[in-house]
């Protein structure tokens, strides 16, 4: 990496110095001429990819204020919007008895949501390239609205299930969107962390879910657990509007740099050390709209942005290339299964996210029989071990996995390799070993509640947000063109499984016993993460090579 006292003929290089293939997936993140630096302290810098431009509205240059807004805006449509996909469980024993149904068909409630979510983002992604980020938000959190009234009214069990299936529709973006915004706005070496916060907001929803749902039918009427999640909707509706500008880059914000040659100083040294914190840097070159201090160009831009009034238009202007591509951006997806490195991801996160799925359909089932005898609010208050569990997730996942792949980055002479990120899986996996063995186990062997909920759910909180990160995003660093197509397929398979598991775990319990279903589904878990991260450490670079020409990544 870079030193403050470099000479600037010393801090200047070129991709033939460096002496490594550059595949997609591959990133320069040193001081190469012409790139764009993140100063983070004296001693080091990364260079910011992907590039951003001149122009003040470029998402990439937006303030942190407008950045965390954004955030703040998705992460609360994430949670809203799915909060109510997995909050049946608890509830499980009101509707068997309220619409005479067996488990199983109470368990189709989930069921039918899950299926519906995971399949309308073959049309989402597509919607969110052509017209925008925020329209597609906006749409998605009506039909939400729609869907909790629905839900909180319906009279019959036939009416209800048609209210889980518009539910999911609507809960959808969440599926994707968020991803597809976080490549927006923020640089590679951020990704993780934000990708992470992706996903503890999506299972922090599933978590609260089962909480607030089986408290407000203890206190008031299950029917109140939906009309709450349609205040809270309205409420995220109004801030889309007004606090959620449109993302998605603009083609002129997407036209390379021009160079301009930076005056050369002798007391360059000084200068470096002058440097903020917080400063971009350009080293031999510096583009337009720089202003250039004693050999050093300070952008006026990065981290100045703002949205302009355009980014909170309803409609945005259509892009014309997806337009065009439309019916192409409907089959990517699917030819992105036959990738290794997407399979693996898709497989390995539905594998994380169904261990969580099995955890919410059988606890009712557990907790509700002997000898834990829980009512329905209690078994809803068992489901913050994995809201606990979410929040380590959220807090380690995504900044270790970064420090991981930055270490090694450091050590390779600043090139990163998508690789570098995946031995970040290791205390995780080994978290879904253990939570789902001590859930499996102890359910069938009566354990004390307190081993098997704060232990167990604990660990399966952290593994089904931390899993999911580090395979979707490395993913996604391997083909970044198309990250929104790649949490749609992941999405499909996770959930495609979720639906068929809603028709037998239950009876497959009442048959074998808790062991078999849980055990099933720590081995896919450890089994997927393990052998993919192993194979693709000494692997995956050969992989991205073959697939270089591949039209993915002009997309």
């Amino acid at each position: 990496m870079m030193h403050p006292h470099s000479s600037p003929i010393q801090m200047e290089r070129t991709v033939s110095q460096i002496h490594t293939e550059i595949v997609p997936g591959t990133k320069i993140m040193t001081d190469v001429q012409g790139s764009h630096f993140y100063t983070h302290n004296s001693a080091s810098s990364i260079a910011l990819v992907p590039q951003p431009t001149e122009d003040i509205h470029d998402p990439l240059n937006w303030s942190q204020f407008w950045k965390t807004i954004i955030l703040i805006n998705q992460g609360c449509f994430v949670i809203v919007s799915v909060v109510t996909a997995l909050s049946v469980a608890p509830l499980t024993p009101i509707y068997m008895v309220e619409w005479k149904k067996s488990l199983t068909q109470v368990a189709l409630l989930t069921g039918a949501t899950v299926i519906s979510l995971g399949y309308a983002n073959f049309i989402i992604i597509p919607c969110a390239d052509i017209f925008g980020r925020r329209i597609v938000s906006i749409v998605c959190a009506l039909i939400c609205l729609g869907a909790n009234i629905w839900q909180a009214s319906t009279q019959s069990y036939n009416s209800f299930l048609g209210a889980r299936i518009f539910a999911g529709l609507g809960a959808a973006a969440n599926e994707s969107v968020m991803t597809v915004v976080v490549a927006d706005i923020f640089f590679l070496h951020q990704r993780g962390k934000y990708v992470g916060l992706y996903f503890c907001c999506y299972f922090m929803g599933l978590f609260l879910g089962p909480i607030i749902s089986g408290s407000v039918a203890a206190q008031v009427s299950w029917r109140w657990f939906f009309w709450a999640c349609t205040i809270a909707q309205g409420i995220n509706l109004v801030t889309l509007l007004f606090l959620f500008p449109e993302t998605r880059r603009a083609a002129k914000q997407l036209k390379p740099l021009k160079p301009q040659a930076v005056p050369s100083d002798t007391n360059m040294n000084s200068n470096f050390e002058g440097n903020s914190e917080e400063s971009p840097v350009y080293v031999g070159s510096a583009p337009p709209n720089l202003s250039v201090e004693e050999g050093i160009a300070t952008d006026r831009c990065f981290g100045r942005g703002y949205p302009g009034k355009g980014h909170f238009n309803i409609f945005q202007s259509s892009n014309g290339k997806a337009l065009t591509a439309t019916i192409l951006h409907i089959i990517i997806p699917v030819r992105l299964l036959f990738y290794p490195i997407v399979f693996w991801a898709a497989m390995t996160m539905g594998a994380a996210a169904n261990a969580l799925l099995v955890v919410n359909l059988i606890q009712s089932q557990a907790l509700a029989a002997p000898p834990y005898n829980f009512n329905p609010a209690s078994v809803g208050y068992a489901n913050f071990a994995l809201v606990v569990g979410g929040i380590i997730a959220l807090v380690c996942a995504g900044p270790f996995s970064d420090f991981v792949a930055m270490r090694a980055t450091k050590k390779n002479h600043g090139i990163r390799e998508p690789e570098m990120r995946l031995p970040a899986l290791t205390p995780f996996v080994a978290a879904a070993l253990v939570g789902l063995v001590v859930v499996g186990v102890g359910f069938q062997k009566g354990w004390h509640w307190e081993a098997v909920v704060v232990i167990g759910f604990g660990l399966v909180g952290i593994q089904v947000v931390a899993i999911p990160t580090i395979a979707v995003t490395y993913a996604i660093d391997c083909y970044e063109p198309v990250a929104g197509q790649i949490m749609v397929i992941s999405t499909v398979c996770k959930n495609t499984f979720g639906f068929g598991m809603t028709y037998y775990i239950n009876n497959w319990v009442v048959t074998d016993g808790f062991i078999p279903p849980l055990l099933l589904l720590m081995a896919m878990t450890v089994g997927f993460s393990l052998t993919g991260m192993v194979f693709f450490m000494f692997f995956g670079k050969g992989l991205r090579r073959r697939s270089r020409n591949s039209k993915v990544h002009s997309l």
